[in-house]
């Protein structure tokens, strides 16, 4: 059939393909017609008809929000990645088809991978780890898998693997799990691809709540370190406590398609409800790619590191800020606790001279702060015990005693004021940081001391440039009292085991949003000006902190600055509850405070009182009463009497009364 020129063979597939014979019939038919040479004349001209009809060929324009949804509800639902691309080029014009194929790459590279998926990888993945003698074998394994979290625990594997054969893996930079690598193409499509990932999610939110019977609607989605933080918009006349509830529900419906066990974390921020979904490829914020030591010192804002933001800003914590002199933290062990007061004096070390900060630590569990021994900043060596702690409370008191008698003199009422009028010679800010004042608090022999002494610098200190942190594993509120609790209006809360541990730490009794967090840093702080979720600082390894301390331990001070003059030596504490001659009992500190005088008449403890309520103390029951605390709660929180003590509580109460009484007449004539 040699007789047929290329001409007419090509008119005759164009005919065949007009009426809709398919490729191979065609192919079929010109093996028993032709020879081999126009056999592949064939071929070529149907690979060439293939090619211009995908160029040519008619074709609809789609919205780019409607493919990234159908093509995300084509992967969760299990569609093979062929079938998508091969529907996709048959339907889309190029444009669209590249969009397409960078949405499908980013959607495997960062959905949310279900509980069984993961599962049925790792016993997959734990096989792999028996039976591998080369790491190497594992990070082809790697490489064929897209998903970002599933990346991260072949590659951990292939870490353990060549720590049992004795290599070291080397794992060069292109194989780094990042999001950016994932995705080849212009920055601007992967930020459109993201933002349609992230209106998917927020939209399934949304359709999730709709049928729970909330009417709301979709904002926006930011991405912090730890989560990703969905905005929802409530309809009107919607309370949030149709939302508050639906943790549970919301993992049992969603838990799977996006990834989460626990309950996501639901909040209110002005103008709308938030929801902190974990991130699968989570982030770590490391100290180092934070801090700034460099930058000139502003002895008016002075400053600790707080942590990174939902957008990634980092944000300093000011002891500046007269809203939040002190500040009460807690948490359970691997909440990241012991990270953040470790950065914050750390930092404190490394940015300020000791004629700028002072630093008083008390470490009773010895695992903390310790290590920070030697600073030239220490007012004392680390406190160990509650009797060492007790001695630094007693110098601190005494401190700001001093510095007010400053202030009168120099007619300021704050170290503010004071450090704008002799910048050359500064007052330094004091900073008492105190691990875990749960066992100081508890403790038989000194707690009624350290308790009162405590008293005195939360409200008093602040001004005088003195700011107390407080740290605790367990938030008891009965050891750690609300009058404590409410002098610090700062409030650092990690990850908790029990709800009702959230409420005390926060300051409010329902507000148990401390549970929901990651650990690990992941953390709330709150201030009077509102509630952040932020990740905090991580130190990095032993060496790079002991390279940091190192450094701190050799800071100098060649600026002259005020000296109290105190010697913290003569503030020594004796044993089981016993103090030296330089300091007082228990009764005697009590009666100086309330200016009492006991006289004992007769052999029956029955006592005649003549007491003189001072400044403090009417502060302090002025406190109790604005918050609603009754007669009998006043006299037992201040005084720690009850109606068992008799006469000594009956006078204290009516006197007491009276103060109050006073004070509703002053209130009176002021309306």
């Amino acid at each position: 059939m040699s007789d047929y020129s290329n001409s007419d063979i090509t008119n005759a597939i164009h005919i065949l393909k007009s009426q809709g014979v398919s490729n191979q019939d065609i192919i079929g038919e010109a093996e028993q017609v032709f020879d081999l040479n126009q056999q592949q004349y064939v071929a070529n001209i149907l690979q060439e008809s293939d090619f211009g009809s995908k160029i040519i060929r008619p074709t609809k324009n789609y919205d780019h929000n409607y493919l990234f949804k159908i093509i995300y509800q084509a992967v969760i639902s299990g569609t093979y990645t062929e079938e998508i691309i091969s529907a996709c080029s048959e339907e889309l014009n190029l444009e669209d088809l590249a969009f397409s194929k960078l949405a499908l790459e980013y959607i495997l590279t960062n959905r949310y991978i279900s509980k069984y998926e993961r599962d049925a990888f790792i016993v997959e993945l734990y096989q792999q780890y028996q039976e591998s003698k080369f790491y190497q074998d594992l990070i082809t394994i790697a490489e064929s898998t897209k998903n970002i979290y599933l990346k991260q625990l072949v590659y951990k594997t292939a870490e353990l693997v060549a720590k049992k054969n004795g290599e070291i893996p080397s794992l060069s930079s292109d194989k780094a799990i990042t999001q950016n690598n994932a995705i080849a193409n212009t920055d601007q499509n992967t930020a459109l691809v993201q933002e349609s990932f992230n209106s998917q999610v927020g939209n399934t939110l949304v359709e999730t709540l709709n049928d729970f019977g909330i009417t709301c609607s979709y904002l926006d989605t930011k991405t912090g370190p730890t989560f990703k933080r969905i905005k929802i918009k409530l309809g009107k006349g919607v309370s949030f406590k149709k939302v508050q509830g639906l943790g549970s529900d919301l993992v049992q419906q969603l838990g799977e398609q996006l990834g989460f066990d626990n309950p996501p974390m639901i909040s209110v921020i002005p103008g709308a409800v938030v929801f902190d979904i974990p991130r699968c490829d989570r982030q770590i914020a490391n100290f180092a790619d934070y801090v700034d030591l460099t930058n000139e010192i502003d002895i008016n804002r002075i400053v600790i590191p707080g942590g990174v933001d939902v957008d990634g800003k980092y944000i300093e914590i000011s002891l500046c800020d007269s809203n939040v002199y002190h500040t009460l933290g807690g948490g359970m062990t691997g909440g990241g606790k012991s990270q953040f007061e470790k950065a914050m004096v750390l930092y404190l070390a490394l940015r300020y001279p000791p004629s700028f900060v002072k630093l008083a630590l008390s470490d009773v569990k010895l695992v903390s702060l310790t290590c920070f021994n030697g600073l030239p900043h220490l007012i004392a060596p680390v406190a160990e015990d509650a009797a060492n702690t007790l001695q630094i409370f007693n110098y601190l008191v005494a401190e700001q005693e001093v510095r007010y008698q400053e202030f009168k003199k120099v007619g300021v009422e704050n170290i503010g004021e004071y450090n704008q009028i002799f910048p050359n010679c500064p007052m330094p800010r004091i900073v008492l940081v105190t691990d875990e004042c749960f066992d100081l608090l508890s403790d038989s022999s000194y707690k009624d001391q350290i308790e009162m002494a405590l008293m005195k610098l939360l409200a008093k200190a602040g001004a005088a440039g003195i700011n107390i942190f407080l740290f605790t594993q367990r938030p008891d509120k009965d050891v750690i009292k609300p009058l404590i609790r409410s002098n610090c209006s700062g409030k650092v809360a990690f990850m908790v085991s029990r709800p009702e541990d959230s409420g005390i730490i926060l300051g409010n009794p329902d507000d148990d949003r401390a549970a929901s967090l990651l650990g690990g840093g992941d953390m709330l702080y709150k201030s009077p000006k509102g509630m952040m979720r932020l990740q905090g600082l991580y130190l990095g390894t032993k060496a790079a902190f002991q390279e940091y301390l190192d450094q701190a331990m050799c800071t100098v001070s060649d600026t002259p600055f005020w000296d109290s003059k105190l010697n913290f030596s003569s503030f020594n504490i004796g044993f089981k509850g016993e103090t030296s001659s330089n300091n007082q009992t228990l009764r005697t500190r009590l009666n100086k405070l309330t200016n009492d005088s006991l006289v004992n008449n007769n052999q029956s403890e029955e006592f005649s009182f003549n007491i003189i309520l001072d400044d403090f103390t009417k502060s302090q029951i002025s406190s109790l009463h604005s918050r609603g605390y009754e007669l009998h709660q006043i006299v037992q929180e201040i005084f720690n009497l009850s109606r068992a003590d008799g006469r000594k509580y009956k006078r204290i109460r009516d006197i007491i009364a009276e103060f109050i009484s006073s004070l509703k007449e002053e209130n009176n004539d002021d309306t």
